[in-house]
């Protein structure tokens, strides 16, 4: 599930700019195959736009679980530079460091 959530985090940092993105299984770009959506702030179980298939809400910086702004919610903090475990930012919370210009898709290999 962390592996799922941290690539989750890394599409929505990578692709907060764009209107909406997905992620396939495998070599496929069939809709029958997308596993997520990602809109600009949520990330929807597959290619749904149904709120009751939310699974995430990024705010550009905060992962928060289900369609839940609430602080209790936060499952990963993202600030530039650091991704945290929940909504902390003390050192001892620090999951990965990025350094420099770090393409999304090198933090889902790391999972």
């Amino acid at each position: 599930m962390r592996n799922i959530i941290l690539t989750l985090l890394a599409l929505a940092v990578s692709l907060s700019c764009m209107a909406q993105a997905h992620i396939y299984r495998g070599n496929s770009t069939y809709s029958s195959n997308i596993l997520y959506t990602f809109d600009g702030k949520y990330i929807y179980k597959g290619n749904s736009h149904y709120t009751n298939d939310i699974l995430y809400t990024f705010n550009g910086r905060e992962l928060y679980k289900g369609r839940s702004t609430y602080s209790a919610n936060v499952v990963l903090t993202h600030d530039g530079k650091h991704i945290y475990k929940g909504r902390s930012t003390y050192s001892s919370n620090i999951i990965y460091t990025l350094d420099g210009s770090f393409p999304a898709i090198f933090l889902a290999l790391l999972l």
